[in-house]
């Protein structure tokens, strides 16, 4: 090697390990950056997951027949549960037809699906509506009754969500075959069936209870 060359192979050296040194340390620059800086809420899901989970309750409703009615009654299945008033509008409505369109794409699961309204009047529903969704529990029964245990502040996972709470009629609650209200969906009025239905897909699918 003469004394011309060596200079360049110094420098070629040197930007082989700066190369080097570059590939190993971007990723770790850009994972401390997505951690520190656009850190994710670690959840790929539509719905809100709520911690701590709450017990669905063990209270006796009525059911529009008058029958008793408790939570025990579809025990051991996934439970999608709406609330409404006797007035069903088409907000409301809108949210059953997604409720029963994604219990029926499960095909022979859809066994591992109940579905439960609970009216929080004592008006009559609407002879259409119940013909409708024939397979739906519709209870009566009071917000106040509601609202401990189908939790909207409370026990959220992270800030997701947490804009858009309103009420218990707003949202989609679903409980676990355990008897848990595990998630809350976003508001009625903005739900988007195709990630409503993923989710409830993605439910079934991790899990063999229910």
């Amino acid at each position: 090697m003469n004394a011309a060359s060596a200079p360049a192979t110094l420098n070629k050296s040197r930007m082989t390990i700066i190369l080097v040194f570059l590939t190993c340390a971007l990723p770790i620059v850009a994972a401390f950056y997505l951690y520190f800086f656009n850190k994710p809420d670690g959840t790929n899901n539509y719905g809100t997951i709520l911690d701590p989970q709450v017990n669905v309750s063990t209270e006796v409703f009525k059911n529009i027949n008058g029958d008793d009615f408790t939570m025990n009654q579809v025990a051991d299945k996934w439970v999608l549960i709406q609330v409404i008033n006797s007035e069903c509008d088409a907000v409301c409505q809108n949210t059953m037809y997604f409720q029963r369109q994604a219990r029926a794409t499960k095909g022979k699961e859809q066994g591992r699906i109940e579905r439960v309204v609970f009216v929080t009047d004592d008006g009559p529903l609407e002879t259409l509506l119940l013909r409708q969704f024939p397979d739906v529990h519709f209870v009566r029964a009071s917000e106040s009754q509601l609202k401990s245990w189908l939790p909207l502040e409370q026990g959220i996972v992270g800030s997701k969500g947490s804009a858009d709470i309103g009420t218990v009629r707003d949202h989609v609650f679903v409980a676990d075959p355990l008897g848990h209200v595990m998630m809350r969906f976003p508001p009625n009025n903005t739900l988007q069936f195709d990630k409503f239905r993923k989710d409830v897909s993605r439910l079934l699918w991790a899990s063999n209870i229910g």
